[in-house]
């Protein structure tokens, strides 16, 4: 510390050896993670049934792909047959039973790639809540993404089956009103067990009032933006510490997840949740394998690096394989 002068004096000297700006040290580093998790979500869901779209729409397609964004440095991959024809006419949530259908995508992943990949299964379909489960009972999934907004009925007892067998709940959160819901009906009654695992799933068309979730309006980079920073906060509210990820969905796509990257959060990726490449047009992605790259160049033009699969499994609090 400079010796003590009297005012004038000190103001005197301020002016003579004024400097506009400190020295850049001062400033510390952000407190944003080098990794991140990169999951990708495989379905073709806005494809043609033919291998030539890009978008996966038969258990082989959704072989490939999924090779290819592990290949790639994915972390983990998110399967889902909702609402999926395959190129034999097949209505693959209906159609083949959910452990079968998994099981003859899972196992050639497994052959090559061992526990190199997180595996995250939709635990939605099914006849049965024992049928829904089964890729769950049946010792398949690592993550299954639940919405606490569907009905308590069913989702209250999925969340108590998960952790029964040790599948790590994502809670998929579509709008803040989800969040508290979260709270409420599964934090607060214990329920749901920690360390906690979000998705924020914002920005697809929902019809409301004829589905089973509620939807948000983003019509441009602003309320992208003001949406996520509002639903991250009242997520932090509520567990300060949880892993968050946030999924490329609707006209958003990248745009979300660049942001989400910017807050050091978590993201997911893939032809599940859009078919755009950019908000500005109406250019379609080739396939998830271009999505999952254009996030990893912005990740490292942005400081980060895609996470391992055991790195992605400790920060959501399982054992590394």
């Amino acid at each position: 510390m400079s010796s003590p002068l009297p005012l004038w004096e000190a103001a005197k000297r301020e002016m003579e050896e004024y400097h506009f700006a400190a020295d850049a040290s001062v400033q510390p580093k952000w407190d944003v993670p080098s990794e991140i998790a990169i999951n990708v979500a495989v379905s073709g869901r806005f494809g043609e049934s033919n291998s030539d779209s890009g978008n996966p729409t038969s258990i082989e397609d959704y072989i490939e792909s999924a090779t290819q964004v592990i290949e790639a440095g994915a972390c983990g991959i998110h399967v889902d047959f909702t609402w999926v024809t395959d190129n034999k006419g097949r209505r693959l949530d209906r159609d083949l039973p959910p452990v079968e259908a998994y099981s003859q995508v899972l196992e050639p992943l497994r052959a090559r790639f061992g526990n190199d990949f997180v595996v995250n299964l939709n635990v939605l379909n099914g006849d049965t809540f024992e049928k829904c489960m089964s890729p769950v009972t049946s010792g398949l999934a690592e993550v299954a993404p639940c919405a606490p907004g569907h009905p308590e009925a069913f989702a209250t007892h999925a969340i108590q089956t998960l952790e029964t067998y040790g599948v790590k709940p994502e809670l998929a959160v579509h709008s803040s009103g989800e969040i508290e819901l979260a709270k409420r009906r599964l934090i607060d009654t214990g329920i749901l067990k920690g360390p906690y695992n979000w998705l924020i799933l914002y920005g697809l068309p929902f019809n409301i009032g004829r589905t089973l979730i509620s939807g948000t309006w983003v019509p441009d980079a602003q309320d992208m933006a003001q949406h996520l920073f509002l639903m991250v906060n009242q997520i932090r509210k509520i567990d300060p510490t949880g892993t968050i990820s946030v999924c490329a969905s609707g006209r958003s796509t990248l745009y979300m997840t660049t942001l989400a990257t910017m807050m050091g959060l978590h993201i997911r990726v893939g032809t599940e949740d859009t078919p755009w490449k950019y908000p500005n047009s109406d250019e379609r992605l080739s396939d998830n394998l271009q999505m999952f790259n254009m996030a990893k160049d912005m990740a490292a033009l942005l400081g980060r690096r895609p996470a391992t699969a055991n790195e992605y499994r400790a920060l959501i609090g399982k054992p590394a394989r």
